[in-house]
């Protein structure tokens, strides 16, 4: 399954490429190789991670899309194989196989094929999440428990809005195994392990590596970019302009939460005591209500696929119920914190349901969820955990794991997660030599760059600045160009400034060339974000020349003192 999680995202590659979103990672990340300082020279609202691993393979191999490529089938494979270990902790073998089937199709560079910020941050929580699961059952060092701790800051130096609760919830977990437990129920070190060894101890040597990491990050930022620049672009700035979906957008209306009920109620008649067994029909019943909604949502996407054009597609439509039934069985099992000898499979839910809620909080469930379908099959391993035998869990499983998978397959070959890029080309284009060969985009999108390359090639010195609107190709990595202006991409949540001061900036920092794209592969949406920028920058320099997509804006140089720093606007 992992390998072909893989091997979906090798086959996605070559159906599609969004260039907005590959220019926004790429080019950002070679400003960075550049020695460019992110917050200090240039703007950004988000975490610097996943834009410094880039810069990172940028430095060591140099610019090729095919690296990016293998990136992330790296990560889609390190992805499964980790949401499977997890697996491991909540069922049986067979029962982990049936959950984990979906993620070779639902791995988030299956659905989304470049690297960005989401799969890494999930990636790293899955990681750190495995490590502390090893370290409170396994046999490890201080040193070895302290630099597995130390990976807890990772998730929040990728995306601050899920990284830094996780972390949160990371630091409670190991304060109550490793400190308050003994103390406030009085019980021995349950791990089964030696106490010098691992359990509890190994816990508290976790906790020490989670404040060496928070040190060291705090050291590394205040050393680079600065703590004040760090906080102000990532938190203050970024929570002004973040945009805030209502909460039908987020959750959907009152369906989602009555499927949620009768889910919840099918689970509470698997769950009766055995005091009092349930009977067949009640047990029939419960199967029926469990897998109703999977089985509903997989029928709608055989025979209605067609109707569903928009993001609001069937498959998504189940997080709400997952989320709810998750909710009631953390509850359920509230006491078993007390006395669970495993912190990560009584956390596990809670871990879900915090880290789904504050992603939600960027796009709603329709376009953040991308990168968390990890957390979708651990919150269901997490409800079934206790039903039935292990032959009667492995069936809901099975049953739920190819229910996921019917509909899974549509989602990714309609690309609905992409459905915010122009998909209506006759043909798709791909790019067959130099750093982007292989990167593929429905015609003329390709085509159209490789002309603007060309003419910028003959006509532009290499020495002379050039600002591309709304910068949604990869040009400054394919050019070697250092972008002139603070911001990455003009957009409202990545630019902050208004198109009277680009320009003005612009002019101060003697840009004399300026390329406005007219033909954009996102053009509903990166044509609401400029407005108003073209139309400043065409009032102040001359159009010289029209290409295919593109109209090159021209104007001599400006006697102007040299560019100052982004802390200077």
């Amino acid at each position: 399954m992992a390998v072909g999680a893989g091997a979906v995202h090798q086959w996605q590659t070559t159906r599609i490429g969004v260039l907005g979103d590959f220019a926004y990672i790429m080019d950002t990340a070679w400003r960075i190789a550049q020695g460019e300082v992110m917050y200090r020279d240039f703007v950004l609202p988000h975490s610097p991670l996943t834009f410094h691993v880039q810069a990172t393979l940028i430095k060591l191999f140099g610019f090729s899309y095919r690296l990016t490529v293998w990136y992330c089938t790296v990560v889609n494979v390190a992805y499964v194989l980790l949401t499977y270990r997890l697996l491991r902790v909540l069922l049986p073998p067979w029962s982990a196989v049936g959950l984990c089937l979906p993620l070779m199709w639902l791995a988030p560079h299956c659905i989304y094929p470049h690297p960005f910020y989401d799969p890494d941050t999930c990636l790293l929580i899955l990681l750190n999440l495995n490590l502390l699961h090893w370290v409170t059952r396994g046999r490890v060092s201080a040193v070895t428990a302290v630099m597995c701790g130390m990976t807890t800051v990772l998730p929040a130096l990728a995306k601050q809005n899920v990284g830094y609760p996780y972390l949160a919830l990371v630091v409670f977990g190991v304060v109550w195994w490793g400190w308050l437990r003994r103390w406030w129920v009085g019980v021995e070190d349950s791990s089964g392990v030696d106490a010098k060894d691992g359990g509890e101890v190994g816990v508290r040597w976790f906790g020490v590596g989670i404040l060496v990491g928070l040190a060291v990050a705090v050291l590394w930022l205040g050393a680079t970019c600065g703590l004040d620049n760090y906080w102000f672009w990532v938190f203050v700035s970024a929570s002004q302009r973040l945009a805030r979906p209502t909460i039908k957008e987020t959750y959907g209306d009152w369906a989602p939460w009555v499927t949620g009920g009768l889910l919840t109620l099918g689970w509470w008649l698997w769950k009766r005591k055995p005091a009092s067994p349930a009977s067949p029909r009640s047990i029939l019943f419960g199967t029926t209500l469990l897998l109703g909604p999977f089985v509903v949502v997989t029928a709608t996407t055989v025979f209605f696929d067609a109707y569903f054009v928009e993001f609001d597609y069937p498959l998504l439509w189940l997080w709400v119920p997952v989320m709810s039934l998750t909710f009631v069985g953390g509850i359920w099992r509230l006491l078993n914190i007390l006395h669970s000898p495993c912190l990560v499979s009584e956390l596990l839910p809670w871990f879900g349901l915090s880290l789904t809620f504050f992603s939600f909080l960027s796009q709603g469930y329709v376009r953040s969820s991308y990168g968390i379908w990890a957390l979708f099959v651990l919150m269901i391993a997490f409800a079934l955990q206790s039903l039935g035998s292990s032959r009667c869990r492995a069936a809901l499983c099975w049953g739920m794991g190819l229910a996921l998978v019917t509909a899974a397959v549509p989602y990714i070959q309609n690309n609905v997660r992409l459905r915010y890029t122009d998909q209506s080309g006759a043909t798709r284009q791909t790019a067959s030599t130099g750093p982007l060969r292989g990167l593929t985009a429905f015609s003329p999108q390709l085509s159209n760059f490789a002309e603007l390359l060309s003419f910028v090639g003959e006509h532009i010195p290499e020495d002379e600045p050039v600002v591309c609107i709304p910068q949604e190709d990869p040009f400054y990595v394919m050019t070697g160009r250092r972008p002139p202006l603070p911001m990455v991409i003009f957009d409202r949540t990545a630019n902050p400034f208004p198109p009277e001061q680009i320009v003005q900036e612009a002019e101060r920092r003697r840009v004399k060339w300026v390329i406005i794209k007219q033909h954009l592969q996102m053009g509903w949406f990166l044509r609401r974000e400029i407005m108003g920028i073209p139309e400043r920058f065409l009032q102040r320099y001359k159009v010289i020349a029209s290409l295919s997509g593109y109209v090159i804006l021209y104007q001599p140089a400006l006697e102007q003192p040299a560019a100052e720093k982004v802390g200077s606007l």
